[in-house]
């Protein structure tokens, strides 16, 4: 399993800036990422990702997030290399959110 362990990344888009967590583990054998985006007032209560798939050294699946209308599913794709992850966030009517050079923190 790639990519285990509590990540870090500075976001500086339209929609929201600042540092955004995500922490993936090993749940029974299957991928699980938890997303937290500490001190945001978006309204945004509940990240779920799910349909997690390990392609080489890069996952994705999809997230749903409430503020999202009709439940339409983000696009997530993450790129591990040592411990810097690179990679993208794609949200219907909004467009991509870039995760650059995110650091392992835990």
């Amino acid at each position: 399993m790639i990519g285990l362990g509590k990540w870090q990344a500075e976001i500086n888009n339209i929609i929201f800036k600042g540092s955004a967590i995500f922490t993936i583990a090993d749940e029974n054998g299957n991928y699980k990422i938890d997303l937290e985006l500490p001190g945001e007032d978006l309204g945004v209560s509940d990240i779920k990702v799910q349909n997690i798939q390990e392609d080489g050294d890069t996952l994705t699946g999809e997230a749903t997030v409430d503020i999202i209308p009709g439940g339409k599913a983000c696009e997530l794709s993450l790129t591990f290399t040592d411990d810097v992850c690179n990679g993208f966030l794609k949200v219907p009517f909004i467009g991509k959110i870039k995760v650059k050079d995110a650091k392992k923190i835990g």
